[in-house]
């Protein structure tokens, strides 16, 4: 008997050690084949130019992202500027000119602990294990005819943050994800599944392979998409880009 549990145990123990060997592998590689990780490490900013096709034509946008947890995307519509989520560490906020007045409005607590969380700036799966989260690896599975390896994060398992659980699918030869599976945790979608395609990556002037084409699914159906035309990265943001504006403070 105790042959057999010792057995057991040996084979739970490979069994874990091969588990965090695949998914340190996986990543590694994934961080090696985008740029290396001290490039990864040194962003600072992205601003991303590009385009959102609709039946109403395409709509021009501008990301703003800055470390460690600043967002902002702004929107071209028909001439005006449309701010549909901006986080700057403290208030998420949104402005739309063409409802009502279109002041600057803070957004509701759930959207904007979903907003929030979307802002953090460096690669969740980065340094993982220092950011409290934990990743396991879930086995093979294909993906739009695409072989991949899938890892589980489940953020912030580890520390007090919100929980938050997404599935990234790495493409078994090139090693980068070709898709992000998450559940939305408010707003019109919320508890419905979400699927994120990634693909056309590009290498950027800063040195990282990035994707330049991302369509957005939900319960299978395209809610959206984003082609990327530009991408800029650690070029000089102000903080003010990104704050809520002073006078929609002063009249809350």
């Amino acid at each position: 008997m105790k042959y057999k549990i010792l057995l057991i145990a040996a084979w739970l123990l490979l069994a874990f050690a091969g588990q965090a060997q695949d998914v340190d592998e996986v990543l590694s590689k994934y961080f090696e084949n985008t740029g290396g990780k001290k490039t990864w490490q040194k962003l600072k900013t992205i601003k991303m130019d590009g385009k959102f096709p609709t039946p109403q034509g395409d709509f021009n946008f501008t990301m703003y992202k800055k470390s460690p947890d600043l967002i902002k995307l702004q929107v071209d519509v028909q001439g005006q500027t449309i701010v549909p989520q901006a986080y700057d560490g403290e208030t998420a906020w949104a402005a739309n000119p063409m409802m009502g007045g279109g002041e600057p409005q803070a957004l509701p607590n759930d959207v904007a602990r979903e907003v929030a969380a979307n802002a953090e700036f460096e690669d969740a799966l980065l340094d993982y294990k220092k950011k409290g989260h934990e990743v396991t690896f879930e086995g093979e599975e294909e993906v739009a005819g695409v072989q991949t390896y899938v890892l589980k994060l489940e953020k912030n398992k580890n520390n007090e943050k919100g929980k938050m659980t997404e599935y990234y699918y790495f493409d078994t030869e090139k090693y980068i994800p070709v898709m992000v599976k998450t559940t939305a945790q408010a707003g019109p979608a919320q508890g419905s599944e979400s699927e994120t395609y990634l693909s056309d990556y590009q290498k950027t002037k800063g040195g990282l392979m990035m994707p330049h084409h991302i369509e957005t699914k939900v319960n299978g159906q395209t809610v959206n998409q984003i082609i990327i035309e530009k991408i800029a990265l650690n070029e000089e943001i102000s903080d003010e880009v990104f704050a809520f504006p002073k006078e929609s403070t002063d009249n809350k």
